[in-house]
């Protein structure tokens, strides 16, 4: 048994139509047409699929138990049509980003996911938070085809990059903290108490001469390192968009650093590597992160 795409769609139209004339309409057939490819339909299958005796044909327990079949059939024929399209216009079936939260904002990227998901309906995203360096491992390592990162000295020849925006840091500690009761905080206090920081599961522990305290913690989430200062276990230097809304509330304050006045600012940049094709996907997601990006420059009055 041969069942042809043009009787499953004469099939599901007349469902969704109400009428076979309807149906003809809608696919720009004549009302004969449709009637000969539901007859031969109903030859090949065995038995009737729709009920004539009405003015309105209803399906009967026999097509009503194919129909779902049928919907996927046509679904699948579209999407196996749509993926031949990309195909043909260079449209990537797959794309990974892999971003670090606290150099762009969590609520901006899955704004951008979310049109990414109109534009290119059929290209699966992969998302991948990367906190510290993780993002270039990634892009190093061939995992991902983009990401969005703290700007670093420089970079292997094999990739390129596009400054797209400044996130500001500031210093901050739990409402609760010691350092949060102080006038004016110096650098001898800080070295005080517990400095917090963020760091990834390659990189690990590292250490600076240029480090106030010798009492440090790390974590490479940073939901975690958020928690800890709410927590008072430590202060931390923290983008100003991560602890904004943490600092509305009061359970997080910006510290009156001595040697710090203002929120000081860290590029953020777009990495991919040089070599390959550049698809669709990608060129778009490059052209919307550096659009949406621009919106932080705009920084925060705190």
């Amino acid at each position: 048994m041969e069942l042809s795409l043009e009787q499953l769609q004469a099939f599901t139209s007349v469902v969704e139509c109400g009428s076979f004339s309807a149906a003809a309409r809608k696919l720009g057939k004549a009302q004969s047409s449709i009637s000969g490819l539901i007859n031969n339909l109903e030859i090949d299958t065995g038995f009737d699929l729709f009920d004539r005796s009405t003015k309105i044909p209803t399906l009967t327990p026999e097509g009503l138990a194919l129909l779902n079949d049928v919907k996927a059939v046509m679904k699948s024929h579209r999407n196996l049509k749509s993926r031949i399209d990309n195909l043909l216009d260079k449209v990537e079936s797959e794309i990974s980003l892999a971003y670090d939260n606290l150099a762009i904002p969590e609520g901006l990227m899955m704004g951008i996911a979310a049109e990414f998901e109109q534009a290119f309906p059929m290209t699966s995203l992969m998302l991948l938070e990367a906190s510290h360096k993780r993002a270039y491992q990634l892009i190093e390592q061939g995992k991902v085809n983009l990401a969005v990162a703290i700007s670093q000295d420089d970079y292997p020849e094999q990739f390129a990059f596009r400054g797209i925006c400044h996130v500001h840091y500031c210093t901050v500690a739990g409402a609760k903290h010691p350092l949060a009761r102080l006038e004016s905080v110096t650098p001898q206090d800080l070295a005080q108490y517990r400095h917090l920081r963020i760091t990834d599961t390659q990189t690990g522990f590292r250490r600076f001469d240029s480090d106030l305290s010798t009492n440090i913690w790390y974590t490479n989430a940073p939901a975690s390192i958020l928690e800890m200062i709410r927590q008072g276990l430590g202060w931390a230097e923290m983008p100003l968009h991560a602890v904004q809304s943490h600092m509305i509330n009061g359970s997080i304050v910006k510290l009156p650093t001595s040697h710090q006045a203002v929120s000081y600012p860290h590029c953020v940049d777009l990495i991919w590597p040089t070599e390959g094709a550049m698809g669709r996907c990608l060129q778009w997601l490059l052209q919307r992160i550096t659009q949406k990006a621009a919106a932080l420059e705009q920084r925060p009055a705190i």
